[in-house]
């Protein structure tokens, strides 16, 4: 079973950032893109002169590829007249052309920009391997010239376009702006467990300058707050949270906020069941009771409040989506045991 770390995920962006890109790198000219299908907006055939492009990669499964697409909206939607988003996914074993077209017509207005269906990986072998990048989401922006600007995450987007679409840029700076707020938040997480005061009064000023940067700082000091001793802190930001994912129907934050809440390995000086229980039912909604994991996560929200019968019957529920996978089976199988145990003993 597996639950991500929004912690460790942050952490790992923060503070090991992708090694040096040996064949793409910024200065040199974009690669063509190869396109088996155009899921969403208008074809582009070639890159335009005097319009500057976003080419994100992203997949279905990539929790922070769903969270991050109402800011790649609002990006689009912000630079209409002079630039293009483009989300390039493309085939793998968790990741088809059917969950694309269905994710792309649920999130509607949500992810209002351009979707391409990669051609057999070659856009993700010209762009994405060549520039030796090893997560996503992570995008490419191309200047009005047709040459690669920058390359890295998109929620630093609002730091880079302004001197790209003015036309005006130097590679090296644009990067050393990224470095420098990377160290700021670095300086921010590693406050919060130790000194929880200092940390969130840093992620205000933080925050005050760069508001982009909420969906960043949020989540690693609400998970930062909960290991530490710094739970009163947590919840107002877990509520903001909970509330942008709802409003974004983004199930992953939402199993992951909740999941963060009520997991039985951590130790916590207190659990908001009632937050977790918003989180993780929007979460199950959201997916259409289809995904174990978050099936998973809102039985242990009942398992918490004592009502083991539910706990049990969501248990259930996940075991019948994984039936064959023996690894998955065997994981979820333990909990599905202690609330039948506990059924059988007079539980709720």
């Amino acid at each position: 079973m597996h639950h991500r770390s929004v912690t460790l995920s942050l952490l790992a962006s923060t503070l090991f950032a992708p090694l040096p890109a040996q064949e793409l790198v910024a200065g040199k000219p974009a690669p063509a893109l190869h396109v088996a299908k155009w899921v969403k907006g208008d074809p582009v055939a070639a890159f335009a002169k005097d319009r500057v492009y976003v080419v994100e990669f992203w997949a279905t499964w990539c929790g922070p590829c769903i969270a991050g697409m109402p800011h790649l909206s609002e990006v689009q939607k912000r630079h209409a007249a002079q630039l293009t988003v483009i989300g390039v996914t493309s085939e793998d074993e968790s990741n088809s052309l059917a969950d694309v077209e269905a994710m792309v017509a649920a999130k509607g207005d949500t992810m209002a920009y351009t979707v391409a269906w990669d051609d057999e990986r070659k856009t993700h072998v010209a762009w994405f391997d060549a520039a030796e990048q090893e997560g996503i989401p992570c995008c490419f922006v191309v200047d009005k010239q047709g040459t690669i600007a920058w390359i890295g995450h998109p929620q630093w987007l609002d730091t880079i376009l302004p001197d790209v679409l003015a036309g005006a840029y130097d590679p090296a700076a644009l990067a050393g702006k990224v470095t420098a707020i990377e160290k700021r938040l670095t300086r921010i997480f590693l406050a919060a467990q130790v000194k929880p005061a200092t940390a969130l009064e840093e992620a205000k000023t933080l925050l005050a300058e760069f508001p982009f940067l909420t969906d960043q700082v949020e989540p690693g000091l609400f998970s930062l707050l909960l290991e530490g001793q710094g739970a009163k802190d947590a919840w107002p930001i877990g509520e903001r949270m909970v509330a942008r994912a709802i409003a974004g129907k983004d199930a992953a934050t939402l199993n992951d906020v909740a999941w963060l809440i009520v997991d039985p390995a951590a130790e916590r000086a207190e659990r908001n069941l009632d937050l977790a229980m918003r989180a993780a039912s929007k979460a199950v909604e959201f997916t259409r009771s289809g995904n174990p994991n978050i099936l998973d996560t809102l039985a242990r929200v009942h398992a918490w409040r004592g009502e083991f019968a539910r706990a049990l019957e969501l248990q259930q529920q996940a075991l019948a989506l994984v039936a064959d996978d023996a690894e998955m089976t065997a994981a979820l199988d333990g909990a599905r045991k202690e609330y039948a145990a506990k059924v059988a003993a007079g539980g709720r």
